[in-house]
């Protein structure tokens, strides 16, 4: 029975803040159910996910194109790397920038504060969770020129001054302690206010953040952003990124797909009503069933992403920018000729070659804004007729996982098309003939 209600993972709203506990671990009962553990968070940030391809450069790619909140998972990426860092450096060197917790913020006069979690996401922890847009925006993002970028002569110190200032912290940082000025580059980027990669911060904790930071360079001085972010990651865009990566075509295509579908079952209404008034015997009745089928299967599949002919031959639709990556590359790197893409037929060419490159920038700690909007294929895309579009160039799917919940999909709906079909095929054969014609 479990198969018949098999759901695909449910569409995760963004949520400022954390969930309660009780409706956290309501969550994980649901998505444990739909989510394979071999594609859980842990196993796709890590690049442990097989194939290879499924990994974070592809939820970077999501992220960055679809649900456009890249900058969470590069700070998180960032913040693992740190962590270890920063602990393989000597003893005096940790002395020198101390843990920040409740004690420390009210040893400074700051007990108003948020309250710190007993342990920063991400920092040595061993997370034990196992773990829709079918088309994306094609609207250029908006370029945010900050304070900091954008204003002449600001070096990252007059850049730090300036983000403290904001929040009202008026006395600066410790120069001496380790990793200080890749901690200024980080407020820059991401926790001062209209920042490139500006984190969804409230001004409480964006305000707590920087005031641990000005008194140590300790991974735990993070631990309010980390828990945002991490909270947003697991819970929010790894689901969505799942239910993404599922949907096998492109929005014209699912239309298509389901408009064949719901044309087949009126055709199947029609075949049925018409023999039934006709003089033929009842039995011819039962090729309405065949386009009922197929109708509903068409129907229902469709509405859970899964479009039944690409499944068929177990391919997908390249994504937008996995097609005109060489393009939009070769326009920004005509000098760098090293790699000569070529559509080798299978998933690796979506992360491996051709938008490889755009996706290791990304997942950089330290850029630019994440925005697209001047990427060679959003024209390119844009202008591509819709017929081109339901028809466009496919790619195998090599992930067994996905592939497996595929499985469960498509064979959902078509138990639940004999369900509706037998039914109504019984109705329509019980009728006497009419006899009209």
């Amino acid at each position: 029975m479990s198969l018949l209600f098999y759901r695909r993972p449910d569409y995760v709203e963004k949520n400022h803040r954390p969930m309660s506990a009780s409706n956290y671990q309501s969550y994980l009962e649901k998505q444990r159910a739909s989510i394979p553990s071999e594609l859980c968070f842990e196993n796709v940030v890590a690049n442990r996910a097989i194939p290879a391809s499924f990994n974070a450069r592809y939820f970077m790619g999501y992220l960055l194109y679809v649900s456009h909140d890249a900058e969470n998972l590069q700070f998180y990426l960032w913040f693992q790397d740190y962590s270890r860092r920063f602990f393989a450096t000597s003893t005096t060197q940790q002395a020198l920038s101390p843990p920040w917790n409740d004690d420390a913020a009210q040893a400074v006069g700051n007990d108003s504060g948020p309250r710190m979690p007993d342990k920063i996401p991400g920092l040595g922890t061993e997370f034990k969770i196992d773990f829709d847009s079918n088309e994306i925006s094609l609207e250029p993002m908006t370029q945010r020129h900050s304070f900091i970028i954008g204003s002449a002569g600001a070096n990252p110190a007059q850049s730090v001054d300036m983000a403290h200032a904001q929040t009202g912290l008026k006395w600066q940082s410790f120069t001496i302690q380790p990793f200080r000025s890749e901690i200024n580059r980080i407020i820059t980027h991401y926790l001062a206010l209209g920042s490139p990669r500006e984190l969804n911060l409230s001004q409480r904790e964006r305000t707590a953040c920087l005031h641990a930071l000005q008194h140590t360079t300790h991974p735990s001085a993070f631990s309010v952003p980390m828990s945002i972010v991490t909270d947003s990651l697991r819970n929010q865009s790894h689901p969505n990124f799942i239910r993404w990566s599922m949907v096998n075509g492109n929005k014209p295509r699912m239309i298509f797909g389901r408009t064949l579908g719901a044309l087949n079952i009126l055709f199947g209404f029609v075949i049925a009503i018409l023999l039934t008034l006709s003089i033929k015997p009842r039995w011819y009745r039962l090729f309405a069933a065949l386009a009922w089928l197929l109708g509903f299967n068409f129907l229902l599949s469709g509405s859970n992403g899964i479009c039944l002919v690409l499944y068929a031959t177990r391919d997908r639709h390249l994504r937008p920018w996995e097609q005109f990556s060489n393009d939009s590359w070769s326009s920004r790197m005509a000098s760098d000729d090293s790699d000569d893409v070529t559509l080798a037929g299978s998933d690796e060419y979506s992360m491996s070659q051709a938008s490889g490159r755009k996706h290791h920038v990304a997942l950089e700690a330290f850029g630019t804004a994440n925005s697209y909007g001047h990427e060679v294929w959003v024209e390119k895309y844009r202008a591509k007729m819709i017929v081109r579009k339901v028809f466009d160039t496919r790619v195998w799917v090599q992930n067994e996982s996905v592939r497996l919940m595929q499985d469960k999909v498509a064979l959902q709906g078509l138990i639940w098309s004999i369900i509706v079909t037998v039914p109504l095929t019984a109705l329509f054969t019980a009728l006497p003939k009419g006899s009209f014609y």
